[in-house]
């Protein structure tokens, strides 16, 4: 087994031993990735920090209980845990009226939709911006595709011809490259998120 799944194993162990370092390593780990993902889905720098909560606040719970049996696939895990809380959240978020003719709709203005339209836009748009200053064109493509694009997994590693172990370590080592870059250029880290990573 490799490196990063045993200690992937390890840290699993600790949190369903009640270990409160292995939870905070957990949520350091994994929530800048988490946060990308709902930001994406949302559009909302705020709603996305409060998606991550609960989505971690559910991961833990599981984890304590034991209810991951194949650690390995806790990366996998955790992302379609925050996709699912999304997707429950605008369920429930959304409000229907009832036309004339029968039908149901979406009780938002045009306006709105607009303005979420324009937001949506502009944040990609900056998060393209960004990745196409990496240098190393495979961390670009698999950053697209695996957060911009929410392809599948198993595709890109088709595709790319990586193991699933593998691809976790390309993936963690390009979301590096991409912090440190964006640490590196003044005001860029706030213009892409905001308060997203703060605290």
């Amino acid at each position: 087994m490799s490196s990063l799944a045993e200690q992937t194993s390890d840290l699993v162990s600790r949190i369903e031993c009640g270990d409160a370092f292995a939870e905070s390593e957990l949520v350091e780990r994994y929530s800048r990735s988490i946060k990308l993902i709902l930001l994406k889905r949302t559009g909302s720098i705020q709603l996305a920090n409060d998606l991550c909560q609960d989505t971690f606040v559910i991961i833990l719970k599981k984890l304590r209980a034991g209810d991951l049996k194949n650690p390995r696939s806790l990366s996998a895990f955790i992302r379609q845990t925050a996709v699912n809380i999304s997707i429950d959240h605008f369920r429930k978020e959304k409000r229907y009226i009832h036309q004339d003719d029968g039908t149901i709709s979406l009780h938002h203005s045009h306006r709105d939709h607009k303005a979420r339209e324009i937001d949506n836009k502009t944040t990609r748009a900056v998060l393209e911006d960004a990745l196409d200053k990496l240098a190393m064109s495979r961390d670009r493509e698999i950053l697209r595709r695996f957060y911009l694009a929410d392809e599948d997994k198993n595709e890109i590693c088709r595709d790319l011809e990586l193991s699933s172990t593998h691809f976790d370590r390309v993936l963690y080592r390009a979301k590096q490259r991409m912090r440190a870059l964006i640490n590196q250029q003044k005001g860029l880290k706030s213009m892409l998120f905001g308060g997203l990573f703060d605290g």
